[in-house]
């Protein structure tokens, strides 16, 4: 089911399509306030209860964890599935807590994340984060999480006299990232969720098969974020149905989008995505691109681009926590009718050559068994030009290369050519007679 992200702004404008992108950047995807946890969310909350461990006071590095504890780790990676707007997980940080300087952190001890998440005018991004922090309430017990702080506000898993969610008032206001904390029993893995399967949410991404694929804008592995009004849908593009929306002027999104990749091997794979006229046109469509740990920018003019384009071949993890990224802002004002398009992205494996759309063989031969040598029946002529070459192509899947052929005046590939030239009726015999043996051997 397509996870298109509608803000309060839907309510007031029904989606209804404009024609231009007039006052797109003035869309915000923040809400006045702090976090504002859902009614429905807090009464699942209130039957919760997590016994809270702090880290006890700041010694110095000697008190510190070393690294991530394994349920800690695990989360981790889970978030980064479970939640592909996710820009990334931190983890680890030995260190006090930030603005007092007497209390060590949780992160010290190997027990707490911040999920990262972008900013949308300098203010926190609630439709990205909120639904985050309230799965998290919502199986706080099960998992094993002791304490949330989220756009300037906490809910704690231990409080049972009064609420459990309060303002926060520390030193950074967690407008750009949650920071979650697990329970002494969650790090080692000893809740109920981590023997439980660590089950994702209903639209968890599902794992590519490790020749690569397909990801659609249809699948549970998009979503698609901003005002919903400037998203346009089209009954065309790959697999019938295509997003598009308009490139503007300004420093951050306002429209983006993401395809979220769960790869069952790691390995090279190209990343490519499908464009379709009249909606592939913006000249400086800015893609980002993590892979493994590593994030690319990647700008791509698709003026006139139709089908596959390929962007690149990048070095992917198996797992999740991978994905890309397509933006609508531009430094500079773009012009009119600046499409971008937000369909199918494809990975195709590349150390493997493994091709994703194979051509069926439209009479396959059955096994003939043992060779049982030339068939006297069949002759095959093959006419001799004057000047002719054979050159055996050696390395490389055809496939996959660019221009496999050997043209004339080019050197073989395999380093190997045998050819003639015709200067009188002195070669003939000899071209006939190779010729002929050639034939021989090929029967």
């Amino acid at each position: 089911m397509r996870r298109l992200i509608c803000l309060s702004v839907f309510l007031l404008t029904a989606c209804a399509g404009f024609s231009e992108d007039v006052g797109k950047a003035d869309l915000a995807l923040s809400h006045p306030g702090p976090w504002d946890i859902p009614a429905d969310t807090m009464a699942v909350g209130d039957t919760q209860y997590v016994n809270y461990t702090s880290a006890g006071p700041w010694v110095g590095s000697s008190g510190c964890g070393g690294s991530l504890l394994s349920g800690t780790a695990r989360l981790r990676d889970w978030v980064g599935t479970a939640f592909p707007q996710v820009t990334h997980v931190g983890g680890y940080s030995c260190r006090s807590i930030n603005g007092d300087g007497t209390r060590m952190s949780v992160h010290a001890t190997g027990r707490a994340l911040d999920i990262m998440l972008p900013l949308h005018g300098g203010e926190a991004d609630n439709d990205l984060g909120d639904p985050i922090g309230n799965y998290l309430i919502e199986h706080a017990e099960e998992i094993g999480i002791q304490l949330i702080i989220w756009d300037r506000w906490t809910w704690n898993a231990s409080r049972t006299s009064s609420s459990k969610e309060r303002s926060y008032g520390g030193a950074h206001p967690h407008h750009d990232h949650l920071h979650v904390e697990l329970s002494v029993e969650a790090a080692a893995e000893r809740t109920p969720w981590f023997s439980g399967g660590m089950p994702l949410p209903e639209s968890a991404c599902a794992a590519l098969p490790a020749e690569g694929g397909v990801v659609e804008e249809t699948s549970d592995c998009f979503a698609a974020y901003g005002p919903a009004t400037y998203w346009r849908s089209e009954s065309m593009g790959h697999g019938g149905s295509m997003l598009w929306t308009n490139a503007y002027q300004g420093s951050s999104p306002s429209n983006w989008a993401r395809w979220h990749f769960n790869l069952a091997e790691g390995g090279e794979y190209a990343v490519e995505i499908w464009a379709e006229q009249p909606y592939a046109a913006h000249r400086a469509t800015r893609y980002a691109l993590r892979h493994g740990d590593v994030d690319h920018s990647i700008d791509v003019d698709l003026n006139g681009a139709m089908g596959w384009v390929r962007l690149g071949t990048y070095t992917f993890a198996p797992g999740a926590g991978q994905h890309l990224s397509v933006y609508d802002n531009y430094g500079a004002d773009p012009g009119s009718d600046q499409h971008i398009p937000a369909d199918a992205v494809r990975l195709v494996r590349i150390d493997g050559a493994v091709d994703p759309d194979p051509m069926p063989d439209p009479d396959p031969a059955p096994d003939p068994g043992p060779d049982p040598g030339p068939d006297p029946r069949v002759l095959e002529i093959v006419e001799i030009a004057p000047t002719w070459s054979i050159i055996p192509i050696a390395g490389g899947d055809p496939a996959l290369d660019d221009d496999p052929l050997v043209g004339p005046g080019r050197d073989s590939v395999g380093g190997c050519s045998v050819s003639a030239a015709s200067s009188g009726g002195a070669a003939w015999p000899l071209a006939f007679l190779v010729g002929f043996a050639l034939l021989r051997r090929r029967r």
